[in-house]
């Protein structure tokens, strides 16, 4: 279900301040006082009746521990962060709309250490562990994430990328996923730096290892189809389906040898490699595995679910327009935590959407500053 309607609630909430209201009688402020009671006593029974009120409750608990906020008003810092990240605003929009200053919030997340958020994103997956999930072998699926950049090309951690919304520039961040019942994991992150791919690719697979899951099976887009990648991945014993590219036709099952000009004959890799037709479309697979062809499509297929996940950390991502390295990273994991939590509290649970918590989080912010507006 959505709620299109959304981003014109938080933008009358943000105007509310700028407004002003006639002089009320003590009457008037009593009834309004009265009706504004109901209408929030109301908001949050409907919160505690569910598991929305739960998700929220455990993401303030969450920041609590993956951040260390000093400030006197730190709770409503933290407000300003959840709010800004459930509903992809900027923090100086959203702490003006509930009247925090802005500038105190940024410097708060100045002083941040965005690892310290990727530390406890571990314990989120813990807790998954002791619910069932991640104890049998998985499937796992790797891919980087593009945030488009507008501003100087030279800033820390910006990279030259495929072009798309008027950029070719962008923040990179790489994730390793899996899918549990129906909903997908988020279990390893790494920035994408100016390097070979196939030194995040270690990286996130040394993670995955590091928390112990068992992987079945590793999935990778065409962007991974390197000599060094499938070298690296056939002597570590990985099995792998990957997207490849080159001149092959339908029904080829091959033993391949590539042939990079940037290598020498002794540093090539051999991998199989399986072409089949897939909805009208020929599939090119590069695979360390004895599946059949159908097979291979079929386990490939997973891949596309996964990345829904990849669409859902967006969906926590606070926007901003700064080129503080630290800042970008501290936001994408933070959106990273905040995705995880939601599947968390999914997992064999009454299911909630995220549309519904902005919902019910924008209305309450709406009430909570028609009423400090209008009675301070």
């Amino acid at each position: 279900m959505c709620y299109p309607y959304l981003e014109g609630i938080f933008t009358a909430n943000s105007c509310l301040i700028s407004v002003n209201y006639p002089a009320l009688t003590s009457r008037s402020k009593i009834f309004i006082a009265g009706w504004l009671f109901n209408v929030m006593y109301t908001i949050n029974s409907i919160l505690r009746s569910n598991i929305g009120n739960k998700y929220l409750l455990y993401v303030y608990e969450s920041i609590n521990k993956a951040m260390n906020i000093k400030a006197r008003d730190s709770e409503s810092i933290k407000k300003v962060i959840v709010l800004s990240s459930i509903t992809n605003s900027y923090v100086e929009g959203t702490a003006s709309s509930i009247d925090v200053c802005g500038q105190t919030v940024r410097n708060n997340l100045k002083e941040q250490d965005p690892e310290r958020v990727l530390k406890y994103n571990e314990e989120i997956l813990k807790k998954m562990r002791e619910m069932g999930a991640l104890k049998k072998p998985v499937i796992v699926a790797m891919d980087w994430h593009d945030i488009m950049f507008y501003g100087d090309v030279n800033a820390e951690g910006v990279k030259g990328t495929k072009h798309k919304n008027g950029t070719n520039w962008a923040y990179q961040f790489a994730t390793a996923a899996v899918v549990i019942g129906d909903e997908k994991l988020t279990v390893a992150v790494t920035p994408v730096n100016n390097e070979s791919r196939v030194e995040h690719v270690r990286r996130l697979l040394s993670k995955v290892f590091e928390l112990g899951i068992k992987m079945k099976i590793l999935l990778l887009d065409a962007g991974y189809y390197t000599v060094d990648i499938i070298n690296y991945l056939n002597a570590n014993g990985i099995n792998f389906i990957m997207r490849a590219k080159g001149e092959f036709k339908e029904g080829d099952d091959l033993i391949y040898e590539t042939n990079s000009k940037r290598k020498r004959p002794d540093e090539q890799a051999t991998v199989r490699i399986v072409a089949v037709k897939d909805r009208n479309e020929l599939s090119v697979f590069a695979t360390k595995t004895h599946l059949k062809p159908k097979a291979i499509r079929r386990i490939f297929r997973k891949r596309w679910a996964i990345e829904t996940s990849y669409r859902m950390i967006n969906q926590f991502l606070p926007k901003t327009t700064s080129k503080l390295y630290s800042l970008r990273k501290l936001y994408f994991y933070l959106a990273v935590l905040l995705y995880n939590i939601w599947v968390f509290m999914n997992y064999k649970r009454e299911k909630v959407t995220v549309q519904y918590v902005k919902f019910l989080l924008m209305i309450e912010a709406l009430i909570s500053n028609v009423y400090v507006t209008i009675f301070r």
